[in-house]
This record gives structure tokens, sequence and C-alpha cells, in this order.
């Protein structure tokens, strides 16, 4: 994914939109954001992340299309997530 920050207020909060994509599952995928939201927890002893993502699914068959969408980000979702625990 090519992916075009819209919003960063450190250490807060990150947003960004999908450009392109070069994964299957593009096509359908009118447009796609991504929001990282950090709030302090556990009395400042950790920190919460919070993800939000917005999809815009196009084309003949939408709600097919965009369960199938949802499952391809989920994937994606966990791939990036497994990264960030190394």
């Amino acid at each position: 994914m090519y992916q075009r920050i819209t919003e960063w207020s450190p250490p807060a909060r990150l947003a960004f939109h999908m450009e392109r994509t070069d994964l299957p599952f593009g096509p359908c995928v009118g447009a796609l954001t991504d929001t990282f939201e950090l709030t302090p927890a556990a009395g400042g002893r950790a920190t919460r992340l919070t993800r939000s993502t917005r999809v815009e699914v196009r084309g003949r068959f939408r709600w097919a299309r965009a369960l199938a969408v949802g499952i391809g980000l989920k994937a994606v979702h966990r791939f990036v997530f497994r990264d960030w625990r190394r």
C-alpha cells in the first residue's frame, strides 16, 4: 500500500489515506483511511493504541466485496501488528 499522511500530531495521533495499492482487493476500494490514537493508560504506566480503519467499497455486489476486503485488511493488520511486537 502507498499511503499519504494526512495528520501528524505527536505523540497522540497519526492519520493517513491510501493513494494506491497492488493488493488484490485494490480495484474494489474507493477510499481507505487509517487513524492511530495513543492515549495514556494504567495511570501513565502504559499506552493504549487504538487503530480505526474506514473503507469505501465500490462496484457491484458491494456487500460481498466489503466482506472480502474486510478479510484482506484483517490479514494485513495482523501482519503489521506482528511486526510491531518484534
